[in-house]
């Protein structure tokens, strides 16, 4: 794969300005010619994508972590998230692409929305293959709307992809449920601080600000949060930092030590150190090899 980079007119149909419509849907295979069944690590400003695998096998690198996806399976990718696909020829499936706007405009006030829209999201096997399969028919319906002229067109659509994020968060729900056999309340509170933290991983790092602005105890949020991941809250937050210091080293051209500052290290020292426990490289190392143009989806 090449490096990583933003991508505004090879994968998506132009910026986020350019899609007039509420939606953009297409089939895997209707941009075949353009991507040859590979599709370079790249990443999109503005708009989020829906990729609805119906057939086939793909090997997968989202936000730097490899993965394999054997179809049937849905993944979300939210605006920013990096990936790249290296597709099984003739794979059956859709890519819906829908502006960020107006996904926070349909998640607002909507909390079990706002719990898991911002990451990105994999859902696929046995035990989801009732959400797996109305997917596809979202889909298919999905597809035939896009393609009408009617002056309800984009009111059809953008219900139609509601029940595709209803879908795939019940599949959510299942999964979560049954890995933890959690209660609503618990899963809720992890949610929230989940988001809290998407939101301000720029600018609190302790367990006890984000218990604060949850109206929690530190011990209890802790508590809660390893109960129903089987991680730390710390841990956590290490890796949304991490995450994010990985996405600004790869998408920007802002310095180490501007980075540093910018997700509160005290000195550029400390964040290469904290960067090199976590992943064995340094912040240099790390950039020159994911811009490296022999760069391939399994390294």
């Amino acid at each position: 794969m090449n490096q990583t980079k933003l991508d505004r007119d090879k994968y998506v149909l132009g910026d986020a300005s350019a899609h007039v419509g509420f939606l953009n849907c297409e089939r895997i295979s209707e941009r075949s010619h353009i991507h040859g069944w590979e599709v370079d690590t790249h990443y999109h400003e503005g708009l989020s994508q829906l990729f609805v695998f119906g057939q086939g096998h793909v090997e997968s690198r989202i936000d730097y972590t490899p993965r394999t996806i054997d179809a049937p399976a849905i993944a979300w990718l939210p605006a920013l998230c990096s990936h790249a696909f290296s597709y099984q020829k003739d794979m059956e499936g859709w890519v819906i692409t829908v502006p960020t706007a107006d996904v926070s405009r349909l998640a607002a006030g909507r909390v079990w929305l706002e719990g898991w829209i911002i990451r990105p999201q994999m859902l696929c096997g046995e035990q989801h293959s009732e959400q797996l399969a109305e997917a596809e028919r979202l889909s298919r319906r999905i597809e035939r709307e896009h393609r009408s002229h009617g002056e309800e067109r984009n009111i059809v659509l953008e219900s139609l992809f509601l029940l595709a994020l209803v879908n795939l968060h019940r599949g959510l729900a299942v999964a979560h449920n049954a890995k933890t056999g959690i209660t609503d309340r618990r899963q809720h509170l992890v949610n929230q601080f989940q988001e809290r933290l998407d939101r301000h991983v720029n600018t609190l790092r302790s367990v006890a600000e984000y218990a604060d602005m949850l109206s929690v105890t530190p011990t209890h949020l802790s508590r809660t949060v390893k109960s129903v991941t089987g991680r730390t809250a710390g841990e956590i937050i290490h890796d949304r930092v991490m995450l994010e210091a990985k996405r600004q080293l790869v998408f920007t051209d802002t310095s180490i030590s501007e980075i540093a500052y910018a997700l509160k290290f005290s000195t550029p020292s400390y964040f290469t150190r904290f960067f090199s426990m976590q992943t064995g490289e340094s912040p240099r190392s790390f950039r020159r090899r994911m811009r490296t143009p022999t760069h391939t989806l399994g390294k």
